[in-house]
């Protein structure tokens, strides 16, 4: 123990990081549980796997044209909202460990876009996912939204 201690006073923080960070790859890509997982896996997503493997989160995956397939955690009895929300920032990470420097504008992603679940369109922010029949393991798609027609009247 006492020379895991000398080799650990010898070393740089950068160098003890790195060390860290590799032994941590090499542990995540070892574990059955885990090896599904990113490398670079924040605790925000260590977390959210743990809720899952608990029953307390779901998983639902987001089908974006031409684009990956974004996997999303969420509680069980989220609301669409929050659901944009969690997707938002999923969607962040997912960019970050590309080293993307887009800006996305969710306003007018959800302005454009509506959620579509097997036909289903998600469009009450307030209602809980599951009253539309959303579960696990359930792949949801971005669907343009219809302009509605305005009625003129001529006087």
């Amino acid at each position: 123990m006492e020379s895991v201690e000398n080799i650990a006073n010898t070393l740089s923080h950068d160098e003890l990081l790195e060390i860290t960070k590799s032994s941590l790859c090499t542990l995540i890509s070892c574990d059955s549980l885990l090896s599904d997982l990113p490398t670079d896996i924040i605790l925000e997503e260590v977390l959210s796997q743990i809720a899952v493997e608990h029953g307390q989160s779901i998983t639902i995956y987001v089908l974006r044209e031409d684009e990956p397939v974004l996997k999303v955690i969420v509680p069980q009895n989220i609301t669409v909202l929050s659901l944009k929300k969690a997707i938002a920032r999923h969607f962040e990470i997912y960019q970050q460990r590309i080293n993307s420097k887009v800006k996305i504008s969710w306003k007018y992603i959800w302005k454009t876009y509506d959620l579509n679940y097997e036909g289903v369109i998600l469009d009450s922010d307030l209602c809980k996912i599951d009253d539309y029949g959303v579960t696990n393991k359930v792949t949801l798609t971005f669907k343009k939204k219809r302009k509605k027609k305005q009625l003129i009247y001529l006087t």
